[in-house]
């Protein structure tokens, strides 16, 4: 029996690797290796919509490492080096850690999660908490295939031989080289202990998982994806099983993976943003004559794609000043497409400094955007009435802030 165990210590370090066992069910082995402690198990019941799924995270529930869910779909990630990643601001932006639970809630096969990943955009950067990483997914049917983001566009692997293990360095370019030093060893040390067996059973690939573990490895565990059965072991603690269905059954829950022995219930709480801080500035057309403003909104959700609130704007040049103030809706399309209509009072506007009344219109681009910093561009129409109508025309960029 062949044990190989790894010492340096590196920030990101994982091994995912699957097999077939002698009732012809997918086993997928997987080692969390990264220089933290702790994490948690979510399951979280599906609806009309989305999967019902089990989930490992360190972050937050929108974030996981990897999961199961109830069509018997894994995914997981690895990092691996830096690269020319395939980029657009007329998709929805993701973070990369978010679609693994996009992929488990929307996906039933590997088919159905390859026709996902070209709807988003996905972003990477440690500053986000995200490495750069590729994917690795199964399906109960012995579907499988990684996904990478290179050279520009999107990668995916279906050849068996060349995806049954994955670890940190790029299955379709083995020249960028990897995040672990020990990346290369651990991928060819499990493939060799997978193929010496026709069919490995649950212990024969907790055996390779721990063969390939090191001093940073958090979590191994192994998914039976018919049974969807889950055996984590945390660290050097006793393996637990979690049978996803009787753990659906009992609602919105998870367990702290230091705390599994007691399986003390934790409550599931998903963290939203419930107001959008939007400055902007620009410049605008008033008889004529260029008009700077700037201002801002502050925006309340009305579902998914729509928001309320209340916007201020300063519009000022050395002839005028005058402040705009007033209540505004805001719907999305096509996932970029932002519009706007607002009832707006214009102070100081009308002659001898009056107030008066007027509408503000917004046809403009704003991504569906999950990154902290949402930038956006419009084209802006203020309809005023004053004793003539007047039509400001304008110009605004910005960012959004969630909070």
């Amino acid at each position: 029996m062949l044990f190989i165990f790894f010492h340096p210590v590196e920030s990101f370090a994982c091994t995912v690797l699957h097999t077939i066992d002698k009732n012809g069910n997918v086993l997928v082995g997987r080692n969390f290796d990264w220089n933290s402690k702790g994490g948690k198990v979510w399951f979280i019941p599906g609806n009309e919509e989305n999967n019902s799924i089990a989930i490992f995270e360190q972050m937050g529930t929108n974030m996981p490492y990897e999961g199961i869910n109830d069509k018997g779909l894994f995914i997981a990630i690895a990092a691996v080096p830096d690269a020319d990643t395939p980029f657009s601001f007329f998709k929805p932006i993701r973070k990369s850690l978010e679609m693994v639970k996009i992929i488990l809630e929307q996906a039933g096969t590997v088919d159905n999660a390859l026709k996902i990943f070209p709807k988003y955009a996905v972003v990477f950067g440690a500053f986000l908490g995200n490495p750069l990483v590729h994917y690795k997914i199964l399906d109960a049917n012995g579907g499988s295939a990684i996904i990478e983001y290179i050279d520009n566009e999107i990668r995916v692997i279906r050849d068996v031989n060349s995806c049954r293990v994955m670890t940190n360095h790029y299955n379709s370019n083995h020249n960028l080289g990897a995040v672990s030093k020990t990346s290369f060893i651990r991928h060819k040390t499990a493939n060799n202990e997978l193929l010496k067996k026709p069919n490995n059973s649950i212990g024969d690939v907790q055996r390779i998982l721990k063969a390939v573990s090191q001093n940073i490895t958090v979590w191994s565990n192994v998914y039976d994806l018919s049974t969807q059965k889950i055996y984590v072991t945390y660290r050097d603690s006793e393996t637990i099983i979690f049978d996803l269905k009787n753990e659906i059954y009992l609602g919105r829950h998870g367990y702290s993976l230091k705390e599994l022995k007691n399986k003390k219930t934790l409550k599931y709480t998903e963290k939203k943003s419930n107001i959008l801080f939007r400055p902007h500035f620009g410049y605008s057309v008033i008889d004529g004559k260029s008009v700077f403003h700037y201002g801002g909104r502050i925006l309340l959700p009305a579902g998914n794609v729509r928001k309320y609130g209340l916007e201020i704007t300063k519009f000022n040049n050395d002839d005028r000043q005058f402040t705009s103030v007033g209540f505004v809706l805001e719907q999305r399309l096509f996932d970029w497409f932002n519009i706007s209509i607002g009832t707006v009072g214009y102070f100081d506007y009308g002659a001898d400094s009056e107030n008066v009344i007027g509408l503000t219109t917004n046809l403009g681009w704003e991504p569906d955007n999950h990154i902290p910093i949402k930038p956006f561009i419009t084209y802006r129409n203020d309809v005023i009435f004053d004793e003539h109508t007047d039509v400001v025309h304008s110009i605004s960029v910005g960012f959004g802030l969630e909070f």
